[in-house]
């Protein structure tokens, strides 16, 4: 017992927070003021602390992408303010062969008046342009009372018969001839497609879809006529939309465009870009050359988003009217390559050890400094 009573009273020699007594403490105006401001300091960086406690850490990693396979979603917003729908196409072509030319699936064309506001209550029809280089004398009646109507030359034993104006631009499409003269095609005359084209011609369009492509280095374009096949090689049949000597007015927004799905704090670098095009003499072809990045997202559930970011450059050209094909084709196309590396964001969270550390830190540290300036101010 005598020991143990030894230890306990020697107990408080090891006290390395030794007091002093309250009768000999002196209490200044300098101390109180930098107390209040140490105390201010330690709350602020208490929330400052918490506030990057709480929040998700996303840490990136990059590697080689080895997949071989996949599928590319492309989604896109895009508004023509000064080209009617009538004569719009959107194709997708990529570097393998896979060829979709004038989608209808998942791609909607809105018609818009020249305020830019969708036209009430327009129910839009996409006819199939192009032109024709024959005399043809057009009897309405006659074709009228055909079953089977004339494909003016361009009909096939699969596809006998041209019953509308569309069948017979899809026959000559298939036939590789251009198209642009409605008025000698019995079809066209019967359903007013001149009168559409008239109704249109001071329209704009908004293109809104989405298409799915292989994993492959290619474009997608929007452009005022159908791709035709000539001599093995596809080309752009714009001569209905340059009937009079048309210019392409390439003025665009793209609202949005991307490819793939977003992710939290996903940027596309394209959307909000606008353009509008002011040289009346001349056509314009846009190009937009894009480096698509395969991108991983994964979440603190694991969770996880297999989609794409993108760089991208612009380049214009300028093209007169009389050097169409010669010198490019008028229209609006993203060139789209992709990156050899992958980038994988993953979510995490801060250390709760981390925390109480810096908490510490936060408070010995602002007691320390502030005790060193009142020792100061007070001697």
């Amino acid at each position: 017992r005598a020991e143990l009573m030894s230890v306990t009273n020697r107990l408080p020699s090891f006290d390395l927070f030794s007091k002093t007594d309250a009768t000999v403490r002196i209490q200044t105006r300098t101390g109180a003021i930098l107390s209040i401001v140490a105390i201010s300091i330690m709350a602020l960086l208490f929330v400052h602390e918490l506030v990057t406690f709480l929040a998700v850490d996303v840490k990136p990693q990059l590697y080689v992408d080895t997949s071989r396979e996949g599928k590319l979603k492309i989604n896109m917003d895009i508004t023509f303010p000064a080209l009617p729908c009538i004569y719009l196409s959107v194709n997708v072509m990529d570097k393998a062969g896979n060829h979709q030319l004038d989608l209808h699936q998942n791609i909607f064309l809105t018609r818009l008046d020249p305020n830019g506001l969708p036209v009430a209550d327009a129910s839009l029809t996409k006819e199939i342009i192009g032109s024709d280089q024959k005399e043809v004398h057009v009897d309405v009646e006659t074709d009228q009372q055909k079953d089977c109507g004339n494909c003016y030359g361009a009909e096939t034993q699969k596809n006998p018969c041209c019953n509308t104006c569309q069948e017979v631009q899809e026959a000559y499409r298939r036939k590789g001839w251009a198209f642009f003269e409605p008025e000698t095609i019995a079809q066209c005359v019967k359903e007013k497609y001149l009168e559409h084209i008239e109704e249109q011609k001071n329209e704009g369009c908004n293109v809104k879809g989405f298409v799915v492509v292989g994993k492959a280095a290619g474009n997608f374009n929007i452009v005022p006529g159908k791709f035709i096949l000539q001599n093995a090689r596809y080309v752009v049949d714009t001569e209905l939309y340059q009937r009079g000597g048309r210019i392409f007015n390439g003025t665009h927004v793209i609202h949005h465009l991307s490819f793939g799905d977003d992710f939290p704090g996903m940027k596309n670098p394209l959307d909000g870009e606008e353009y509008v095009w002011e040289e009346p003499n001349v056509s314009g072809m846009f190009e937009y050359f894009v480096k698509v990045v395969p991108t991983i997202y994964e979440d603190l559930l694991g969770n996880t988003i297999s989609t794409n970011q993108y760089s991208a450059m612009k380049y214009i050209h300028r093209i007169p009217v009389e050097e169409v094909y010669a010198r490019g084709v008028p229209g609006f196309f993203v060139l789209f390559d992709f990156s050899p590396i992958i980038v994988e964001y993953k979510e995490s969270e801060h250390s709760f050890l981390h925390f109480l550390t810096n908490l510490c830190a936060i408070v010995g540290g602002v007691f320390t400094i502030f005790s060193l300036v009142d020792s100061f101010c007070y001697t």
